[in-house]
């Protein structure tokens, strides 16, 4: 009988607990207004790649896990040293480490350290890799979100103006959908690709409606020992190794996405001798209207993609590829497949009115906020005189 008490109880206080993060994601949460976006439009043609040094081009992952929530401590050190002699064996000049909720500090004594984590603890995966925040967020909701609850997240995480907000693996558990694609807004780069995955026509709802976002690739590893999820997928950034040069270069398009073909390696020196065999981009450049990509050797396929994901060329078995970019194209974007199946993502060329990038800007909707707030209010306390009311009532009796 005790025990049957103690269920009650417990079931009692998990119920008042589901109604209250309820209401506060559903109706205290504050509603959004999001204006209808555009195409990019403009007389000039944003060029992120203009004025490269392309002796600068280096090698970084931000996505991987050194612990799960709850793992213990012995486990997640040996994971950093794993981390961190792994990757450099590869080659790569940036290691970052995204653990859940907490920023991780094992590189900082590395001028290119930049602190990072990924933010998310609901099951829907509404995850964003926050670089550059001095704390963690814990702002989060529970269940299946609303478009105003997932600008709400991202202007939080942004209330920190030095921060670089990156939404990753987009379609996961389906996480968002065309129209949050279409209509969120300030943040700065989407994870094109994954160990497992591709983002492409995700990126192109974003970009299509008029949002100058930037590409970023990661291997989002979780199982360090599956070749199929460690150094799989990175990111080139054309900068300096210092923390600022490197989150200047991803927040205004001086990098590019990589994806190796996983499926063709067996063991890890299969994929070093691949690494040693990729073709290096040797200029990105955009002159009299028209983008060309010139590589140290031959591809196969180079590929030109513009609005809503739509191929406007593609050159096969060469080195070179260039593009016209007419007056009817609102941006233009770059897809390599190297001869093993590796996959290149440039970031896109598009038209701005050459002052700002963007004028979107999702906007609280004050009225509709406190409407929804007032309504509750008023419901709650019709209730509470009912009840008031009946107490009285049998109390007189």
């Amino acid at each position: 009988m005790k025990i049957f008490k103690i269920i009650i109880k417990f079931l009692l206080g998990l119920c008042i607990l589901i109604f209250v993060l309820l209401i506060l994601q559903f109706v205290v949460n504050s509603k959004y207004a999001f204006p209808e976006p555009h195409v990019f439009q403009g007389e000039y043609i944003y060029n992120p790649y203009r004025n490269i040094d392309s002796t600068k081009w280096r090698r970084a992952n931000f996505h991987a896990h050194a612990r799960k929530f709850f793992e213990q401590s012995d486990k997640a050190r040996k994971s950093l040293f794993y981390i961190d002699s792994l990757y450099k064996s590869f080659g790569y000049n940036i290691i970052s480490i995204s653990d859940y909720q907490f920023i991780n500090r094992y590189e900082s004594k590395n001028e290119w350290y930049v602190p990072v984590y990924e933010h998310g603890y609901q099951y829907y995966k509404n995850h964003h890799l926050v670089l550059n925040s001095k704390k963690v967020s814990w702002l989060d909701f529970p269940f299946r979100q609303t478009l105003s609850n997932k600008q709400n997240v991202i202007n939080k995480l942004k209330k920190d103006p030095s921060a670089l907000i990156t939404i990753v693996h987009p379609i996961y558990r389906k996480a968002l959908s065309s129209n949050d694609l279409k209509f969120l807004g300030n943040y700065n780069c989407l994870e094109i690709a994954n160990h497992e995955r591709l983002f492409t026509a995700s990126y192109d709802t974003v970009l299509s409606n008029g949002h100058p976002v930037f590409i970023m690739a990661d291997d989002d590893c979780h199982d360090l020992t599956n070749i199929k999820e460690v150094t799989n997928s990175f990111n080139v950034i054309n900068t300096d190794l210092v923390k600022d040069s490197i989150l200047n270069a991803l927040s205004s398009g001086r990098s590019f996405g990589v994806k190796l073909n996983a499926s063709t390696f067996k063991t890890n020196e299969d994929k070093r001798e691949a690494f040693l065999n990729l073709p290096e981009i040797n200029k990105i450049t955009f002159q009299n209207d028209t983008l060309t990509v010139s590589l140290s050797q031959s591809v196969k396929t180079i590929k030109f993609i513009g609005q809503h994901g739509a191929e406007i060329m593609r050159i096969t078995d060469h080195s070179k590829g260039s593009c016209f970019f007419s007056k009817q194209d609102t941006y233009i974007r770059t897809e390599i497949e190297c001869n093993d199946g590796t996959l290149y993502f440039l970031n896109p060329l598009f038209r701005y009115n050459g002052v700002r990038l963007t004028d979107y800007i999702p906007t609280i909707n004050v009225f509709k906020t406190w409407a929804w707030r007032l309504t509750f209010f008023c419901l709650l306390l019709i209730i509470f005189i009912i009840w008031y009311r009946k107490r009285c009532i049998t109390v007189k009796k």
